[in-house]
């Protein structure tokens, strides 16, 4: 059997679904439901909430910044990052809730999306920079997941669509 399968039973005890289709935006973390402010606006894309605000969007091409977390501190590091991106008005995405942690942290998740908790977008490579260096600040020494152990930031130069 296919291991990715698994992940459609946790929906409904009867039904086979996706994880994250109705229940996890309500159990999900206080973030997930706190207003953004005029101007943004949010997107629902797949597990992802995604956080986009005014102005400009972000380049087609350029750096993302990945943020790790456990189950144990994922809403903790989800509030820290949405502390820190809303008032910057830094475009992000975050997994709404544990559920969808759980499934990126579990034994069989796909290996290029586990561990992420959190994408940030930067708009330039000075952004980039700076926003990893207070990042760094900020969430130094919270512990991530085994499969990334000590790495609680990670970026890359990347096409993007979303």
């Amino acid at each position: 059997m296919d291991k990715q399968y698994e992940q459609y039973c946790l929906a409904s005890p009867y039904f086979y679904d996706f994880p994250y289709r109705d229940h996890a935006m309500e159990e999900g973390f206080p973030a997930s439901r706190q207003p953004l402010p005029p101007g943004w606006r949010r997107e629902r894309l797949g597990d992802w909430l995604i956080n986009i605000p005014p102005g400009p969007p972000i380049p087609s091409q350029g750096w993302k910044i990945h943020v790790s977390a456990c189950l144990d501190n994922a809403d903790e590091i989800v509030t820290l990052v949405w502390q820190y991106c809303v008032p910057r008005e830094i475009s992000f995405k975050f997994l709404p809730g544990r559920l969808a942690v759980l499934m990126r942290n579990a034994k069989y998740a796909p290996r290029g999306a586990s561990g992420k908790v959190v994408t940030i977008y930067p708009t330039d490579e000075a952004a980039c920079e700076r926003i990893l260096a207070e990042l760094d600040a900020m969430l130094d020494g919270a512990p991530g997941p085994s499969r990334r152990p000590g790495r609680m930031r990670a970026w890359r130069l990347t096409a993007r669509t979303r």
